[in-house]
């Protein structure tokens, strides 16, 4: 079996660095019947399940007449030996009633599980990489022992000043951009130009910006190129890549299009000398 990559194909991009945070289970905090716990997230699950020890402590009237065999919970048939009526507070103030299974012996790290049967009426949506969900109106709630991913305190980069592109021409921007231990540059294209980053001297960075449109393009100086971000966050905003990434390369391959097709055309319509 080879391992090697295959043309057309390139890495993904990793987020986790962090030795021990590839796999964790999606858990929220949470309240059922107003009382403080834990509730696991799980899309695999179709059903959802609260502990019996737990339902009992939290005033739920448990229907036993009722049973659901479960696999996935524990290496046995789980059964499931009645039914209940639940209240569920997400992010403090939405508030959910529905019925779930009721069980024994579920890990003692979280309370219940929330199966699909719960999640998808509630309109809960997993943002894994970012370690969240999101509820609906777009409220957005950090996973149980997750920290963000994303940032909000990204440093943008702007061209900086009032700049004129000739037609398949590149400027240089005035910035000086000096790469940091702990920071990373992400770069962001417009509808006819892409950017390139240039190495100085040292850690010193340049940013190219290359026109691919058949007229003369204007940048304001407030006219966003990148992010500057901790290397271990990842811009929330769409439309940035990383330097090296597979999308990058094909901004550079543009902006070689671009730049030789004008090369070309003008020497196709500078007339050849006299030979004497």
């Amino acid at each position: 079996m080879t391992l090697e990559l295959q043309p057309g194909e390139s890495r993904g991009y990793w987020k986790c660095h962090v030795p021990g945070k590839h796999f964790k289970q999606a858990k929220a905090n949470s309240k059922i019947n107003n009382v403080r716990t834990v509730v696991l997230l799980d899309s695999g699950s179709e059903v959802s399940i609260i502990d019996a020890t737990f339902a009992r402590k939290v005033g739920c009237y448990i229907d036993t007449s009722q049973s659901q065999e479960c696999l996935g919970i524990g290496e046995k048939l789980y059964v499931a030996t009645g039914r209940t009526k639940i209240k569920l507070t997400l992010a403090g103030l939405l508030v959910y009633l529905y019925e779930v299974w009721v069980g024994d012996d579920l890990p003692p790290d979280y309370q219940a599980i929330l199966g699909m049967d719960s999640m998808v009426p509630a309109g809960i949506r997993l943002d894994l990489g970012d370690g969240s969900m999101c509820l609906p109106d777009e409220i957005r709630v950090m996973l149980h022992g997750r920290r963000q991913v994303f940032s909000d305190k990204a440093r943008p980069v702007c061209v900086g000043e009032h700049l004129t592109v000739e037609i398949a021409g590149s400027v240089e921007l005035p910035l000086r951009l000096r790469e940091a231990d702990n920071e990373k540059l992400w770069l962001t294209r417009g509808q006819s130009w892409v950017p390139t980053l240039m190495k100085g001297p040292g850690r010193l960075r340049y940013i190219h910006i290359t026109n691919l449109s058949n007229r003369k393009l204007i940048l304001q100086r407030d006219v966003q190129v990148g992010l500057q971000l901790s290397e271990d966050r990842v811009p929330r905003q769409p439309g940035f890549v990383s330097v090296g990434s597979r999308r990058y390369a094909e901004w550079q391959t543009l902006a070689w299009e671009a730049t030789t097709d004008a090369a070309t055309a003008t020497a196709a319509a500078t007339p050849a000398g006299d030979d004497g």
